[in-house]
Order: C-alpha cells, then sequence, then structure tokens
C-alpha cells in the first residue's frame, strides 16, 4: 500500500485508491503518518479526532478505528500498525509515503549540489517537488493535524527556494516567479524566498515590481516582529536602486568548481517539540545571543532536563534571523554510541556548506579552519548537542559575528569558557506550574483539570524533571490508570522504576543518568557515591571532604567537577545538594557497590563529623541530623547525634534561618524514638541523650513537669557510667528546669554541686551556665550579693574566652538584679551592651529577652509607654518563636503595667489571649497571674476573689522562696483588704511586706523600699516631730488640675517653679496628659471616687485647729501615699487634698499641710484656672497648721514585678 500526505491524505493498493470513511480514520492516518515509524501516545490521536472536546467514548472508538486500520493494512502487507506502551506506530518502507521520498529526493538534491553537480541537484529537486500534490494533509483540520502540516510546508517551501536559487544561476530560462510567490503568500517571513524574488524580476525586467517586493516584506517584518530586513535583502535592494550590472544573469552555467558555492542554505534543525513548557528565563538568556556580546551559549542541566528541547525551540523561534542556515549535530556525548568526534562533525558540517567530500581536509584543524572560512560574513546558526566536553566543541564554534552556537551539556564546559566568551544557561528542573502545564499538554488538559492534586502530587514527585514527566504522560495516555494511582506508584520504594515506558530500555529516567554515572571519572565516582549516602536534603563542603581520604585541595577539585557536570548542585555558596531523582538512582548505585562494613565505616564519618565539628553548627543541618538518626538508629555511635539535636532544642529553634523551619514537636517524636532505643543499648550514653533530648524538647516547649521527669532520668542513668555528670551540666539541666516549678532550695543544692564539678572540668561554656543558672535563683530567693558575685564571674568568664563574649544569659538576669536593686542607670548600661552584642544576630529569642528587660528599666525610670512599646516587642517575638512559658511572664507583665495606669480592660484582654496556654503555666507563672488577678478583682471591686488569689500569690511565692515577689504579693494583698474595709488585716499585711523589704537590705532609693518606707522610722519621726528626715518644707503651691487649660496649668506651674526658688525653662515643660488621666484613676478610682468629700474632711477633721494640735490618721496618711505613690512616673507635678499638699520636683517629693494663709494665696493663684468638680470641691475645703508629713528625695526607678 502506498501512502500520501504531500496534498490530500491518499492511500492507494495495487494502483487503486483506499477510500477512508468517516471522520476518526483519515485523522488517524494522518496523524500517524506524520511521525512515521515514531510512537505516537494515544492522547494526540484523541487531540486530533475530536480536539478540545472528545466523547467519553474516545478511547474506546479510538481502539476500534486502530482495528479497522489494521484490517486495510494487513491487506497490503507492506506496513504494520503497533502497539507500543500506550501509543501507536505505523511502520512504513520509504518508498511507499511520499513524505519519505520527498526527504530523500532533496538530501540527495543538496548532495549533488555540494559535489559541485548542479544540474543534477536541481533534477533531484524538480523530482521532489513533483511529488507535491497541494498543501500537506489539505482538508484536514486540528491542532495536531495542522503544526505537522505546517513542518512539512516549510521543508517544501525551503526546495522551492533551493530550486529556484539553482535556476537562477544556471540560467536555464525557466520563471520560478510564481512558485516563489506562493512561497511568500503561504511564509510571508522568508527572506531568501524574497531576495530570490526580487533577482528573478529584476531579471524579467521587472525592478518596480522587485522594488515593491522588498517593500512589502520590510513593512511586515517591522509591523509584526519589529524587526528590519536582513543585510543581504537590503544589499539587494540597494544594487536594484543603483541597476547593478552584478544582478544579470549569467551567460551561461558556471563551471563546477570544488570552490565555495551559493547553494541552499543548509535547515539542519530537528523538528520543534510540541509540548514545550516554560522556560521564559532561559529563553531570554538565549534572546541575548542575538544582541552584542557573547555569541556562544551552553545549555548544562542534568540528563533530562530538556536542554535538547530548548535549544531547539529556540532555535526555531529564530530561524528567520539566520537566512544563511541552521547546522546542527547530535555529538552523542552522552549516548551508549561513542562520542562522534569533531573531524565527523566538521566533515558533516562542511558537506552540508557544500564542500564535496574530496575537498575536506583530513586534518580536524585544517577542517576547522575551513568551516570558520565558510561561516566568515554570513548569519548561520550552529546547534552543538550533546556535548561531552570542550573538546569535543571548541573546533566547530565560528569565529566572526553574525554567526550564533548554541552548545548542550550535561557540564558546563568550563574550559570552553576559559577559551572563549561564553554565557551559560543552567537548565534546571521545571516549578510545579509549569510541570502541571507540561503534564497537561502530555494527557490534556481535562485529565488534569479532573484531578487536580493527583497532577501536582505527581510533578512533584517527578520533582520537575521533564523527562520524568515525559514518561509519566506517556504512561498515562496508554493505560487506564488514574492520576491518583499513579502518584500512589510513584510514592512507592522504586520510584524510579516506575518511571519508564514499558517496552522502551531507553525510554527511562534511570537510563538518562547512567549515560552521565558512566562518565564519571573514579575518583568523581567514589565521592558522588558517598554523598548519595548522606540523609538529608543537602550538604556543607566540610561534610563532603570528610567523605573522603584525600587533600583537602583535592577534595575540593573533584567537589567541583561533581558541580560542573551538574551531578550535584551548589545551590549556596558552601551548600550542595543532588537533585531528588539522582538522589535516589545515585543511593542505589552506592547500596550496590558498597558493601555493609564500607557503609559503617561511612556512618562514623559522618557521625565523627556532626559530633567534633564545630562548636555551633548551623542551623541548616538540623533537618540532616534528624534524618541520619532516623536513617541510622540503632547502628554503633549514632546517638552521638542526639547531643547536636540538644543544642538546636536548647537554641537552635529560637533562631533564624531560611532552612530552620522546624518545630518542636518533630524533634519530641525524634527523643521518643531514641529513647526506645536507648533504654535497650548496652551502652548507657544511648539512654544519656536520649533523655538529655526528650528533657531539651520538654523545657523548650515550656513542659515543665515533664522535663523533670526526663531530666532526672538523665542524671540517674548518666550516673552509671564511668565519669558521672563530670561536668555538672546534667544538674544544672535539672537544676533549671526546678526554677521554673518553684523549687528553689532543690535548684540551689544541685548548682552548688554542680558548680564545683564544672570548675573541676574546665569547660568554660559550662561553668558560665552553671554560675547563672545559680545567680538566677539566689537573686529569686534574695541573695542578693551573692547573686550579684556569681554573674559576675559568670560575664567576665564569657568575656575571657578565646573567641569573646558567647552568651547574653549572665547579662539578661544581671540587669534583672538591678532593677530589683533600684540600680536603674547600671541596668540601662547592661541593656545597651546587650543591644550590641546582639547587633546582627538573628535571634528572636534574644531580643525578646532584652526587651522585657528594657521594658523593666524603663518602667523603674517612670516612662510607661517606652516601657509598655518593648514589652510588646518582647512578646510579639516569642509568639513567633513558640516560647509558650516566656509569654505567659510577659503577658502577665504588660497586664500589671496596665494597671498601673488603671487600663482594667486593657489587662483583663490580655489575660484572656493566653487563657489557651493554661497547659504550660508553672508554680511562677500561676503566682504572678494570682498577683495580676488579686489586683484586678481589687479594682473591679470583688473583694472576695481578690483575697483569694492574693493569698494565693503570697503563699506560692513564700514556698518557693521568693521574698521580693512574696513582699510584692503582700502589699497586693493588703491593698485588697484595705479596699474592702479590712484595715486591720490591710494594717497586717502592709507590715509583713515592710519586713520583708528590710530583710532584703534593698537601696533605698528603689521603690520597693519607697513604697513602705512610710512604715519604717520616716513614719515614727513624723509623728514625733512633725517632720520627715532632713526635710525642708516648701513655699508656693499650685495643683495643675486635668481640667485646666494648657496655657493656664503652664503659667501656674511657672508660678510654683518661682515660688520655690527653681529655675523656670521653656524647654522641660511637664508631661501634663499622662499624669492627668492617671492620677484622676487613681485617686478616684472606681471603688474611692464616691469617698472624695469623705477624704477631704478627714483631713480636715484630723488637722488640730492650732499648730500644736495637729495630728493626722494613720489611714489618712495611707490614703494620702498612695497619691504619692501615683507621682512616682512624674518629673513634675503638684497635687493637693483637702490641706495636705504634695510637691514633686526634678525626683523631690515635698508634703505639707497648708495655713489658712497659705490657702488664700493658693486660692488667687488658682484665679481664672477652671478644675474640675471633685477635685475643686476638695481643694475649697482648706486647713490649718503647717505641718511637714514626709520628704523622700531622688526615686530612681520602680522595682520589676519579676
Amino acid at each position: 500500500m502506498d501512502f500520501a500526505i504531500l496534498g490530500p491524505l491518499q492511500l492507494t493498493w495495487e494502483g487503486h485508491p483506499v477510500p477512508l470513511p468517516g471522520r476518526t480514520l483519515p485523522r488517524l492516518f494522518a496523524v500517524l503518518l506524520l511521525e512515521p515509524g515514531n510512537v505516537v501516545p494515544q492522547h494526540r490521536l484523541v487531540d486530533a479526532v475530536w480536539g478540545e472536546d472528545p466523547p467519553a467514548t474516545a478511547k474506546r472508538q479510538l481502539q476500534n478505528t486502530v482495528a479497522n486500520a489494521r484490517g486495510l493494512l494487513l491487506r497490503a502487507g507492506t506496513s504494520e500498525l503497533e502497539t507500543v506502551g500506550d501509543g501507536y506506530r505505523l511502520r512504513v518502507r520509504p518508498e511507499k509515503l511520499d513524505a519519505l521520498r520527498f526527504q530523500r529526493a532533496a538530501r540527495i538534491a543538496r548532495e549533488q549540489v555540494a559535489a559541485s553537480e548542479p544540474e543534477a541537484g536541481l533534477e533531484s529537486l524538480r523530482e521532489a517537488l513533483d511529488l507535491w500534490r497541494g498543501p500537506a494533509l489539505a482538508g484536514l483540520t486540528g491542532r495536531v493535524i495542522e503544526a505537522g502540516a505546517l513542518r512539512w510546508d516549510e521543508e517544501r517551501a525551503a526546495a522551492v527556494e533551493a530550486r529556484a536559487e539553482l535556476e537562477l544561476e544556471l540560467a536555464t530560462g525557466l520563471s520560478v516567479v510564481a512558485d516563489l510567490r506562493r512561497v511568500l503568500d503561504r511564509h510571508p517571513y522568508r527572506q531568501h524566498a524574497a531576495e530570490l524574488l526580487m533577482t528573478a524580476l529584476y531579471r524579467e525586467d521587472r525592478p518596480a515590481e522587485a522594488l515593491d517586493t522588498f517593500e512589502a516584506i520590510r513593512r511586515q517584518l517591522a509591523d509584526e516582529l519589529g524587526i528590519d530586513p536582513g543585510q543581504r535583502l537590503k544589499d539587494l535592494h540597494t544594487a536594484i536602486l543603483r541597476d547593478d550590472p552584478g544582478l544579470q544573469a549569467p551567460a551561461k552555467a558556471p563551471v563546477p568548481t570544488a570552490g565555495r558555492r551559493r547553494l541552499p542554505a543548509p535547515a539542519q534543525l530537528p523538528a520543534d517539540s510540541v509540548h514545550f513548557t516554560g522556560r521564559a528565563g532561559q529563553l531570554k538568556a538565549l534572546d541575548a545571543l542575538l544582541g552584542p556580546g557573547p555569541q556562544v551559549a551552553v545549555l548544562s542541566g542534568i540528563g533530562g532536563s530538556g536542554k535538547t528541547t530548548l535549544a531547539l525551540h529556540w532555535a526555531h523561534r529564530v530561524r528567520e534571523q539566520f537566512p544563511d542556515g541552521q547546522l546542527y549535530v547530535n555529538l552523542r556525548g552522552f549516548d551508549r554510541a561513542a562520542p562522534l568526534t569533531p573531524l565527523d562533525a566538521l566533515a558533516g558540517f562542511l558537506r552540508a556548506l557544500g564542500v564535496p567530500t574530496e575537498a575536506i581536509p583530513s586534518d580536524a584543524d585544517e577542517a576547522s579552519a575551513l568551516l570558520r572560512s565558510r561561516l566568515a560574513d554570513t548569519r548561520t546558526l550552529v546547534i552543538l548537542d550533546n556535548a561531552r566536553n570542550s573538546q569535543q566543541v571548541l573546533q566547530l564554534l565560528p569565529a566572526t559575528a553574525g554567526c550564533v552556537a548554541v552548545v548542550t551539556s550535561r557540564s558546563r564546559l568550563p574550559d570552553l569558557a576559559a577559551l572563549r566568551d561564553v554565557r551559560q544557561v543552567t537548565v534546571g528542573t521545571l516549578d510545579a506550574d509549569e510541570s502541571v502545564r507540561l503534564l497537561e499538554s502530555l494527557i490534556g488538559p481535562e485529565r488534569v483539570a479532573r484531578e487536580p492534586q493527583a497532577a501536582q502530587r505527581i510533578a512533584r514527585l517527578c520533582a520537575g524533571l521533564p523527562l520524568a514527566l515525559r514518561i509519566v504522560g506517556t504512561n498515562l495516555d496508554g493505560q487506564r490508570f488514574s492520576l491518583a494511582e499513579t502518584a500512589v506508584a510513584l510514592e512507592g520504594r522504586d520510584r524510579l522504576a516506575h518511571l519508564a515506558v514499558e517496552g522502551d530500555p531507553t525510554m527511562t529516567v534511570a537510563a538518562a543518568f547512567d549515560l552521565s554515572y558512566q562518565a564519571l571519572e573514579p575518583e568523581e565516582e567514589l565521592l558522588y557515591l558517598n554523598l548519595a549516602c548522606l540523609p538529608g536534603t543537602d550538604f556543607s563542603k566540610g561534610l563532603a571532604c570528610a567523605l573522603v581520604t584525600w587533600e583537602p585541595a583535592t577534595a575540593e577539585r573533584i567537589l567541583a567537577n561533581l558541580v560542573a557536570a551538574h551531578r550535584i548542585e551548589e545551590f549556596r555558596p558552601g551548600r550542595y545538594r543532588f537533585h531528588d531523582l539522582v538522589r535516589e538512582y545515585a543511593r542505589q548505585k552506592a547500596e550496590s557497590a558498597f558493601d555493609p562494613a564500607a557503609l559503617q565505616r561511612l556512618r562514623e564519618q559522618v557521625v565523627e563529623w556532626y559530633a567534633k565539628g564545630s562548636a555551633r553548627l548551623p542551623v541548616e543541618e538540623y533537618r540532616n541530623i534528624v534524618a541520619a538518626f532516623l536513617e541510622w538508629n540503632g547502628h554503633p555511635t549514632v546517638s552521638r547525634l542526639l547531643t547536636r539535636l540538644i543544642e538546636f532544642a536548647d537554641a537552635g529553634y529560637r533562631e533564624e534561618s531560611p532552612d530552620s523551619a522546624y518545630e518542636l514537636p518533630e524533634l519530641a517524636k525524634v527523643a521518643q524514638l531514641a529513647i526506645e532505643t536507648g533504654v535497650r543499648s548496652e551502652e548507657p550514653m544511648d539512654a544519656v541523650r536520649a533523655y538529655a533530648l526528650a528533657d531539651a524538647v520538654a523545657y523548650a516547649s515550656g513542659e515543665m513537669h515533664q522535663s523533670k521527669v526526663y531530666a532526672e532520668k538523665t542524671l540517674e542513668n548518666l550516673r552509671r557510667t564511668p565519669h558521672g555528670d563530670a561536668t555538672g551540666k546534667a544538674r544544672n539541666d535539672l537544676a533549671t528546669t526546678l526554677i521554673q516549678l518553684g523549687r528553689y532550695r532543690e535548684a540551689v543544692s544541685l548548682l552548688r554541686e554542680a558548680v564545683v564539678a564544672a570548675e573541676h572540668s574546665g569547660k568554660r561554656y559550662v561553668q558560665v551556665e552553671v554560675l547563672t543558672s545559680l545567680g538566677t535563683v539566689l537573686r529569686h530567693m534574695g541573695i542578693f550579693a551573692e547573686a550579684e558575685a556569681l554573674l559576675l564571674k559568670a560575664r567576665a568568664l564569657d568575656a575571657a574566652s578565646p573567641e569573646g563574649p558567647t552568651t547574653v544569659y549572665p547579662l539578661l538576669t544581671l540587669t534583672g538584679l538591678y532593677v530589683d536593686l533600684g540600680r536603674i542607670s547600671a541596668a540601662d548600661e547592661l541593656c545597651r551592651e546587650i543591644g550590641e552584642m546582639l547587633r546582627g544576630h538573628p535571634s528572636k529569642y534574644y531580643r525578646a529577652r532584652l526587651y522585657f528587660r528594657q521594658s523593666a528599666v524603663h518602667s523603674a525610670d517612670g516612662d510607661l509607654p517606652r516601657a509598655e512599646a518593648a514589652l510588646l516587642r518582647g512578646l510579639e517575638l516569642v509568639e513567633q518563636v513558640s516560647s509558650w512559658r516566656h509569654q505567659l511572664l510577659y503577658t502577665y507583665a504588660l497586664a500589671e503595667l496596665y494597671l498601673e495606669t488603671d487600663q482594667f480592660d486593657a489587662a483583663r484582654d490580655a489575660l484572656v489571649k493566653v487563657e489557651h496556654l493554661g497547659r504550660y503555666e508553672t508554680s511562677e507563672t500561676l503566682a504572678v497571674k494570682a498577683r495580676v488577678l488579686c489586683r484586678l478583682f481589687s479594682a473591679d471591686g470583688r473583694m472576695r476573689a481578690a483575697v483569694k488569689y492574693g493569698r494565693q500569690a503570697v503563699d506560692v511565692f513564700a514556698a518557693m522562696p521568693d521574698p521580693l515577689r512574696q513582699a510584692r504579693s503582700l502589699a497586693a494583698l493588703a491593698d485588697a483588704y484595705a479596699a474592702a474595709g479590712d484595715t486591720e488585716a490591710a494594717e497586717a499585711h502592709r507590715d509583713q511586706a515592710a519586713a520583708l523589704f528590710a530583710a532584703l537590705n534593698l537601696d533605698p532609693r528603689s521603690i520597693a523600699a519607697r513604697a513602705f518606707q512610710r512604715e519604717q522610722g520616716a513614719g515614727a519621726e513624723y509623728r514625733a516631730t512633725g517632720r520627715g528626715p532632713g526635710e525642708e518644707p516648701a513655699d508656693g503651691v499650685v495643683f495643675l488640675g486635668d481640667g485646666a487649660r494648657r496655657e493656664e496649668v503652664l503659667a501656674a506651674y511657672r508660678r510654683v517653679l518661682a515660688a520655690l526658688g527653681l529655675e523656670v525653662t521653656e524647654t522641660d515643660p511637664p508631661r501634663f496628659g499622662s499624669f492627668f488621666q492617671r492620677f484622676r484613676l487613681a485617686a478616684w478610682s472606681d471603688h474611692r471616687r464616691t469617698r472624695a468629700a469623705d477624704l477631704a474632711a478627714a483631713v480636715d477633721a484630723s488637722v488640730g485647729a492650732g499648730p500644736q494640735g495637729g495630728q493626722v490618721d494613720r489611714d489618712l496618711v495611707e490614703a494620702v501615699s498612695r497619691l504619692i505613690e501615683s507621682l512616682r512616673y512624674e518629673q513634675e507635678a503638684v497635687v493637693q487634698v483637702g490641706s495636705i499638699l504634695v510637691v514633686k520636683h526634678a525626683n523631690r517629693i515635698t508634703q505639707r499641710i497648708l495655713t489658712p494663709e497659705e490657702r488664700a494665696r493658693l486660692q488667687e493663684g488658682w484665679t481664672g484656672v477652671d478644675l474640675p468638680g471633685d477635685i475643686g470641691g476638695v481643694l475649697r475645703a482648706c486647713g490649718v497648721n503647717p505641718l511637714v508629713l514626709t520628704e523622700e528625695t531622688g526615686p530612681q526607678g520602680r522595682h520589676r514585678k519579676d
């Protein structure tokens, strides 16, 4: 049977046409004949027959059509229709298909011309073109068929151009104008056809038409492509305008010679892929070859990444830019056949360019020089596909501008870059979206749309490798498996086995990788296999070099070779990885190449490198260590990896890094697996490391009770080893957990032992850690002097380390201690030092701790807005690193800060936000929370609840013991009793608090001490003498009321300063707004507001009528003292209640009882000032004799709640 596609589809048998009824059968034959001898997948046949809307029974109908086609072919016996995988292949003898006969005749013509036989070549071209009966497959439509037909039409156009060129060259006298016009009608951008048409018209004495032809193609190129005609076409246009004699036809046919001849431009590009997807970046890089700069590009990537497909797709896009031809050769650098030699490739190119075989030099250098001569002053595209090395390529490259060469290789060919100016273009894998789009083009978009999630899984499992996706697409198209079933198969143990086309051993991913593997040198192969055995996703240069016994320089060179050859990828400086499928392939090779002893040695090398590597591993190694432990768990020495995981649990999870996105629950699972293995191991350190990891994870997660259990198990197992807890580290870890649980005495006992052990061990970092832990617990226990000495020693030890200070923990704790002691300047200076140490440090956790300390310093210094801002920033960071215990502590501190400014709703909201973290509460956090609730309920008037929580806080802090926080809780409880009207209980608890503060020997300037100083000597001295220690009365007073206008208040304030003999400045105005609001709420909050008038009356009633009779009730002193406390945040303020006046200037507080004369002057000073009703009424209740109540100098800050 004969087949014809160069025109309408036609089948003939014994000279008679074979009818092809229906729609399906002709389209089936058309698609199969477009690719004779090649497998055509079912989905392409379905697309060709039915387009984008196939019926549900499309495949069954297609199978029936194939059966009918086989019946036709079997009768003729000249061809065979085969099923291959999920596609079909039609085998046709070349002489039975007109398209193959046309190709053969055109090829013979080129060879005849190259052999200086133009007349014979012309005759062959005429025979070839006579086979055409019209456009290819005329009458059949559809995307697939039209694309294939267009390819044959382009080959016909090239043959018409070649025949026309020979007709003109030989001056045969036959007109070629009509044929060339038809070519330009169907292919309007073919500049060579336009050149020939203009020449033919000119020779037929039709120059105007020739010029019109030039103008038409110039406009079309400019309007539709945005380019100008090529230089040759422009030169021809100029020659026609000048009526150049050289355009005339030769007098006779030229004599054949072996020299250079005008021949048909070679068009050797293989067909473009109809499934090309993505690669926008690489195409843009290749487009740059058309401009100034390097005109050689190397496309490199792993096998199966689509380098050839990309090169050919780009070449077809720009082929019109190269009218002098496109040369292509497969160098077989990575192929089962032997690589093509440079001389063989040169001979092929030279023959295509018209050099007779006998004229081609036998020396490669001479042949290369001849090629460069032939390509000089031309615009020719050269595609050198599948190069193995630079030596295979160098002699094939053109040397002049205008020519472009594209090389594809699995290697980056670094040697070539040293010799020629080249553009390196890496062809990596497709991204997820591109992978799905490629799958759509292979199996049809409707099928992907039915199972989009399965398609995404397949794309991920193919790791973006185009070859793998094409294989899956081929298999899916020929089988009834769903995408989901295919994804499940690929998720199995041997993914590579499923990435193969059945019946075609060359169409597999493993086969493609085999070609790269076989090209490795012995040293490269060894390192390649060693690296493949590494668990995890990537590896460092240091680990890679540690796997071999070579000199470091040699190991680095071999590693660089593997990168250059795309066996591995250096995705970040110093860090490397395999492509996912390449790793699986290489692992299979390693498992067959290495015996068990070699694999164990490799494991030991990896463990040794991790265990004894740098003091602090980069966070990127976390997942690799986890993977190594999970894969090798149970092998000897592998538990040593747990030590590194403990470091990550302790600190690594607080770091920031692009590759550190891991969570503590994952480490918890690793720890449990390690415990199961460790308790069965004969090596006791396996259990020690397992329990230590579990302890570290529980501690970092805020699970303190579980942490205690694991820490005790760690210490218990460690004591069974020969050296025990030689450094004290295990005792320190247990003690740290006990501190969080409020069991201070037990912690101190362990830590004092640990300090001795750490000093004997000489481990500096353990000493620093243990001293800091002991200093922390002693600070909480109120043993301030020893705590400071220990923390300063830890700081000095850390600073003396060879690498300089390595931790901020001692400084953070020391800062908190100085705030407790009222040494705010020292605390502020430490915060600055910590800030410098953390500059550029990625840790959110450390910065959160710093913000917490800065908040305490700002609060103590009276700057509440900055204190709140710092605390909120710290809280945000601890939330991000999931440090739940610190989130609780920071939230409770924020709530207390809100209570200080009577923002009760804000305090409640803060507490509600952390209700879900109840499982992470410890004795410490519960006690702090209880104190907050005591104050909050007291402000709400819920006295029973306030007293309940106040007692709870006092009891817990007393049991720890934590005397400072116990005293604060006693103060809060006393306030609750006082608000409830139980004066006796309030006084008793206040006395207890005062006793605790006295026992702590706090600096008098500390807020904690100042708040209760009136309960000590100052109050007694006042009652006896009417004056506090060292106090001088002040003259001239005015109240800065929150109802006054700012200008009036400022004027009154200046009068006060003048009366006190103090300097009045324009640049230091008082901070009005925050004080007004705070004073109003503090003095007249909900449960005291109704007592405003009573308080004023009590003041007047308590003060006698004369200078000798003035006595003030103790409860009244307490009430007024609360007002004094509200001033601690202000630098300048004046307050009056009844006859009592309080003045604060430059941190100096003075209290007075006014005389009637002073009252009169005061009233005169208020003229024009509009005071609110509550305060104004009190102020107008004037008192008598002047009497100094107390005087305090220089409150330097407020004691932190934590």
